[in-house]
């Protein structure tokens, strides 16, 4: 599955000119993997509890014996990926010199066996004393298994073994025990060199990479690099705001749209209401989607207004608008990865 831009740009888009809004603070987030943290020895299994693990499959363990299981990004294809989406299953987990070994069951169609995890080799990327990756090797069962793969915790990482660090205050998707939206501190801290993958309900899936406290990246359906700038802002314990700006220009020149065969410029503006408060590891009552790490998304603004008349509002085929605002709302679950080509290698 090719991850699209977060503001799900036209197919038309051609080159993203880089927007002047710039704001003060601080670059956080992930340094590289050769200045991470490890440690040999594996956390307790049940620090595992409230956490999300992503690997292709996405497996939240609800509680010491519970989890669920979702498959429905991933693009390898031999792990389960039932048709119903997410689903509840159980699991036990072992630990044992450094590994955790995990055995996921469930009655539904796609678990032709038992899902056998063997997880080791746990680092702290950007030295926080959370555990932010390590090594996974899956199996069905005791006779087909596949190649080491990367795996993360997207949400509530246990602490790296041997690390200081109190997590009674922070947020719960930074691996604290407070359940509320992050300051701008925390943000520039736990999701700043980070990325953050939108689920739309529509089954898209979108991503930004958080270059600094006001700039990220992104990229478009052809796989183009673009560039945007965004506002982050607490609103309450329950709520955040995300604010995104970009300039762009598209279009061919000579196309009907066209004026004087130059190219369209554009300025865009979009609001997303971030909802942390995670009540329900299953559901959101909001936007009906997996509780992920308690943050989904509600897209509430999205305007953007061009150099000339560009769109068509009574589909005559003649340009009669400078101005394009979506009329409905477009919501959905959010996760922060560290890297988020594993949704699709």
């Amino acid at each position: 599955m090719k991850l699209s831009m977060i503001l799900k740009l036209p197919a038309t888009f051609y080159a993203f000119v880089f927007t002047c809004l710039v704001l003060a603070g601080c670059n956080g987030g992930g340094d590289s993997a050769s200045s991470a943290a490890t440690s040999a020895e594996a956390p307790s299994t049940l620090d595992l509890v409230g956490s999300e693990i992503a690997f292709n499959p996405t497996i939240r363990f609800t509680s010491a014996t519970d989890c669920t299981y979702d498959n429905t990004l991933a693009t390898e294809n031999t792990l389960p990926q039932p048709t119903a989406g997410l689903i509840q299953a159980t699991y036990t987990a072992v630990s044992s010199a450094g590994t955790i070994t995990i055995k996921v069951s469930s009655t539904d169609s796609s678990f032709t066996d038992d899902l056998i995890l063997v997880m080791t080799g746990w680092s702290d990327l950007d030295k926080d004393g959370f555990i932010d990756q390590f090594a996974i090797r899956p199996s069905l069962g005791e006779t087909m298994s596949l190649p080491e793969m990367t795996a993360q915790f997207t949400s509530n990482p246990p602490m790296l073994p041997g690390a200081v660090v109190s997590a009674s205050s922070l947020p719960v998707f930074a691996g604290g025990d407070s359940n509320r939206s992050p300051t701008s501190s925390e943000w520039n801290d736990y999701v700043v060199g980070k990325q953050l993958v939108l689920l739309y309900t529509d089954g898209e899936v979108s991503t930004l990479n958080m270059q600094s406290s006001s700039a990220y990246t992104t990229s478009d359906a052809p796989g183009n690099t673009v560039q945007g700038t965004y506002a982050y802002e607490r609103v309450d314990d329950t709520s955040g705001r995300l604010t995104t700006y970009e300039s762009r220009s598209y279009g061919n020149p000579l196309s009907a749209f066209a004026v004087n065969t130059q190219y369209v410029t554009s300025e865009r503006q979009a609001v997303f209401t971030l909802n942390f408060y995670n009540t329900d590891p299953l559901s959101d009552s909001l936007f009906g989607k997996p509780g992920g790490l308690g943050i989904h998304f509600q897209r509430t603004t999205d305007i953007e207004k061009y150099s000339v008349a560009y769109v068509d509002t009574d589909l005559d085929g003649v340009a009669d608008s400078d101005i394009k605002e979506s009329t409905t709302t477009a919501s959905g679950s959010l996760r922060v990865y560290n890297d988020a080509s594993l949704l699709t290698e």
